[in-house]
Order: structure tokens, then C-alpha cells, then sequence
């Protein structure tokens, strides 16, 4: 799948720095997870579901659509050149989702302090159904780039 990730306003040598750690991500690329927007505090991903993605009920499996909020929660903080780890995170399950749907996390930070950074996530399904929502807390360990 080809993406075009879009620049919505952060400095473009972070952008281009988070593209590339995305991309060459193997964790990412096993669960084909790509940018599609970052903006200062603010990250959009999204993940193509195909057979990897589903537990024995046929339908994602949840560990599939926590990895991308935690991932869209990670890049809303890097966005603010925060190089960080995830201390904590909680993910509410709304909806499930289908195979061959496309899901999309959109990921915003809501307080960015020195050493701590707090974001919230929302996923949706093709037709616009939010599927989940989550938070995070992230400890910073350094600037990202």
C-alpha cells in the first residue's frame, strides 16, 4: 500500500525523521501501520486489515488495534520532538472491526509537560464508526531529533 504521509505543520527534518523511523519499523511494517498525517501534537495512522490482524472470532483482535493508537498516541508526541516510551496506556473497545476494512487512529496530545506527555486516541472504521478510544501517558527520555 502506498501512503502519502501529509506535513500539517511540523518542522519539515522531524517529519521526514518520523516518516523514516515508521517505515523502517519492523514492527510496524508486520503489521502494516502507516503515517498519513502529522501536525504539532497531532498524528493520524492508519492499518489495512487482512488476515494477520484477526483473532479466532474473525474479527481484529484487539492487541492489532492497540498497537496503532499506542503508535498514533507515540507519533502525536514525537511530533513535538519528544523522543519517548510509553509508561502507561488504557484503550476502551467500542465497535469491532472487519476484515478488509482500512482502521485509522488519530492520535492529539493534550499535555505535554518536560518529562511526562499525556495524549489521547480515537479509532475509526471505513464507514466513520469510532471503534476505540484510548489514552496514554509517555515518559520523555530526550529530544527526537
Amino acid at each position: 500500500m502506498i501512503i502519502e504521509p501529509k506535513n500539517k505543520g511540523i518542522d519539515q527534518r522531524l517529519f521526514e525523521a518520523m516518516i523514516k523511523t515508521n517505515e523502517e519499523c519492523p514492527y510496524h511494517n508486520m503489521l502494516d501501520m502507516y503515517i498519513t498525517e502529522l501536525n504539532e501534537g497531532e498524528a493520524v495512522l492508519v492499518m489495512p486489515i487482512s488476515e494477520k490482524h484477526l483473532n479466532p472470532m474473525a474479527i481484529v483482535h484487539g492487541g492489532a488495534t492497540t498497537s496503532l493508537m499506542d503508535t498514533a498516541l507515540g507519533m502525536a508526541a514525537k511530533s513535538l520532538n519528544n523522543k519517548v516510551v510509553t509508561l502507561e496506556m488504557n484503550i476502551n473497545f467500542i465497535k469491532p472491526v472487519q476484515f478488509n476494512e482500512t482502521l485509522t487512529a488519530k492520535g492529539k496530545v493534550v499535555k505535554a509537560g518536560r518529562s511526562i506527555v499525556v495524549a489521547e486516541a480515537e479509532a475509526y472504521n471505513d464507514k466513520g464508526d469510532k471503534v476505540a478510544i484510548g489514552r496514554g501517558t509517555f515518559y520523555v527520555i530526550d529530544t527526537f531529533i
